[in-house]
């Protein structure tokens, strides 16, 4: 099971690796694990974002959670937390890890460093059940070039230190701050907007092409990420743009906003 709508280059891992995929709608406390339980009763893997769901962003609910592990439990099953910008918490106090509340060893725990702190890293992380060190261990020697060791003992000493934490509450600061001016932005000029994570998600009439909207904006430098492209299917898929709070500068705020309205009403 993944959710439906999911990150896109995640549904195309599990698709190289021969996977039959089962897409489960997510609502506001994350993937509907009853849905997916009653029409995908034999599922191996379960692939979540709980912290903060993408593209949409709600957390996974306590209730869910211990459900999803229940099962696992029971049935033998994995389950693949995407630690998707749970560190970056913009509304709340960020959810622990489901992997911290699995007593059975089934929650196989992903992430990286690359939103926190850079990309240019090229850092990652696997938190794996202990049975499970050893298989991740020879196939990440297989893998790609691992980053340095000096990067990546440079990482740990960091996060050590507290430097890591204190670079997050500076972030989580100055990405309220943006959030709320382009939030405001917005609202002034009568977009129906959700927070979603780190994005703000403008919703689009059904059967406006986001796909195009978006490449229309590429032309005066926005670069707002369509919607639709995170379903399963066109069938099933909403309409809508993700715009980037991290990269909503307040200085070109108004104009920016102003020329998302004047295209988008090309296509509405």
């Amino acid at each position: 099971m993944r959710e439906n709508p999911g990150f896109p280059f995640t549904r195309h891992g599990l698709e190289l690796a021969s996977m039959s995929l089962s897409p489960i709608p997510v609502d506001a406390e994350g993937l509907n694990i009853d849905y997916g339980f009653q029409h995908e009763p034999n599922t191996d893997l379960v692939v979540v974002t709980p912290g903060q769901q993408a593209p949409l962003g709600p957390t996974l609910s306590l209730a869910r959670r211990l459900r999803l592990l229940d099962w696992a439990a029971k049935e033998g099953a994995w389950v693949l937390e995407d630690d998707y910008l749970s560190e970056l918490q913009l509304t709340a106090r960020a959810a622990p890890a489901l992997a911290s509340l699995d007593r059975g060893q089934h929650v196989i725990h992903i992430g990286s460093f690359s939103k926190t702190t850079s990309p240019a890293l090229r850092l990652g992380f696997v938190v794996a059940p202990l049975p499970l060190v050893s298989r991740f261990a020879e196939l990440a020697a297989c893998l790609a070039p691992s980053p340095w060791l000096s990067v990546q003992l440079g990482m740990a000493q960091f996060m050590h230190d507290g430097h890591y934490m204190r670079i997050l509450r500076r972030m989580k600061r100055l990405y309220v701050g943006q959030r709320d001016a382009l939030l405001k932005c917005l609202d002034e000029r009568a977009f129906e907007t959700t927070t979603a994570g780190l994005s703000l998600l403008v919703r689009l009439p059904d059967g406006v092409s986001d796909i195009s909207i978006a490449r229309a904006l590429l032309e005066f430098g926005l670069g707002p990420a369509p919607l639709s492209p995170w379903y399963a299917s066109p069938a099933s898929a909403r309409s809508g743009l993700l715009l980037a709070v991290a990269t909503s500068p307040e200085r070109n705020l108004v104009n920016s906003c102003d020329r998302l309205r004047e295209v988008i009403r090309r296509y509405t």
